[in-house]
């Protein structure tokens, strides 16, 4: 039996990437501002590796990168969080502030209710009626 001979560039796509990412590669396009291709088309030539590879390699550096720096970011959010929670753990001067922010704006809120003034004769019968 004749052994298949497998292309070259086949051969070192299949050394470039384990069994298991091979399935999940797919194939996507973005548009690259002309600088960015022409600094890609440059190094390809000096380093005389495959523009899929080099993209592929800064996108790795660029996420690995960001999603530390995003990491640290949510880290300090929630340090500052949980020491606001031990500050006021039941949120006692929020309720403060905002009763006091109620009281203060009282008179001015049409949500406030009114009190009413003193009933009309009608509104005396009905009354008297109701009560028994």
């Amino acid at each position: 039996m004749k052994a298949k001979r497998v292309p070259v560039a086949s051969r070192r796509q299949a050394r470039a990437l384990p069994k298991r990412a091979k399935s999940l590669r797919s194939a996507t396009t973005y548009r690259l501002e002309p600088r960015f291709q022409k600094g890609l088309a440059l190094l390809r030539q000096v380093r005389k590796t495959p523009l899929n590879r080099m993209v592929n390699e800064a996108v790795g550096e660029y996420l690995e990168s960001r999603s530390a720096t995003v990491e640290a970011e949510l880290e300090e959010i929630l340090r500052r969080v949980r020491a606001y929670r031990k500050v006021d753990p039941n949120f006692e001067s929020a309720i403060v502030r905002f009763a006091d922010a109620e009281a203060a704006f009282a008179k001015n809120d049409p949500a406030e209710g009114k009190v009413a003034s003193s009933a009309g004769p009608a509104q005396k019968l009905v009354r008297d009626l109701i009560r028994g």
